[in-house]
C-alpha cells in the first residue's frame, strides 16, 4: 500500500520538516530516497555480463539496509544540530519563531513521513524490479 503513494509521503515529509526548520536534515533525506531507484538500475546495468543469472530483488535486498541506514542517520544528524544551533533558533522570533516554538509537533510528524517514505520507497523498488532478471 505505501508503495503507491511514496511519492506523497517524501513531499510531505520534505514539506513538514521544512517547515519545522529544525528538521532540514530529514527534509533533504526524505527528498534523496528516490536514488534508490538509480543506484539499483546501474548495479543492474553494471553486472550484465559479470554474473550467470541474478534477480533484481538481490540488489534491492541489498540497498535496504542503506535506505535505513541514511534515515536513521538524517534523524541523528537532526537531533545533534539542536545544540549547536539552539542559540540561532531562540533568537529568532515573529513567523519564524512561531514555526520554531511548534517544531517539536512538526519535527515528529515529519520523522513519521521520512519513516512511511523509506518503507513505501523499499516497497515500489521491489514492484518495480520485481521481474528483472539478469541474464549473462
Amino acid at each position: 500500500m505505501l508503495s503507491k503513494y511514496w511519492k506523497y509521503f517524501m513531499l510531505s515529509a520534505a514539506v513538514i520538516n521544512l517547515i519545522s526548520i529544525k528538521g532540514f536534515p530529514m527534509a533533504i533525506g526524505a527528498l534523496y530516497l528516490p536514488i534508490l531507484f538509480k543506484i539499483i538500475k546501474l548495479q543492474i546495468n553494471l553486472s550484465k555480463g559479470l554474473v550467470e543469472q541474478v534477480n533484481a530483488s538481490t540488489f534491492v535486498k541489498g540497498n535496504q539496509t542503506g535506505i535505513i541506514i541514511s534515515v536513521i542517520c538524517c534523524i541523528l544528524v537532526t537531533i545533534v544540530l539542536f545544540k549547536p544551533l539552539g542559540s540561532f533558533y531562540n533568537s529568532l522570533d515573529g513567523f519564524l519563531g512561531l514555526l520554531i516554538s511548534i517544531s517539536p509537533i512538526t519535527m515528529i510528524i515529519g520523522a513519521i513521513l521520512l519513516i512511511l517514505t523509506a518503507i513505501g520507497v523499499i516497497q515500489a523498488a521491489k514492484l518495480y524490479f520485481k521481474d528483472v532478471k539478469i541474464v549473462k
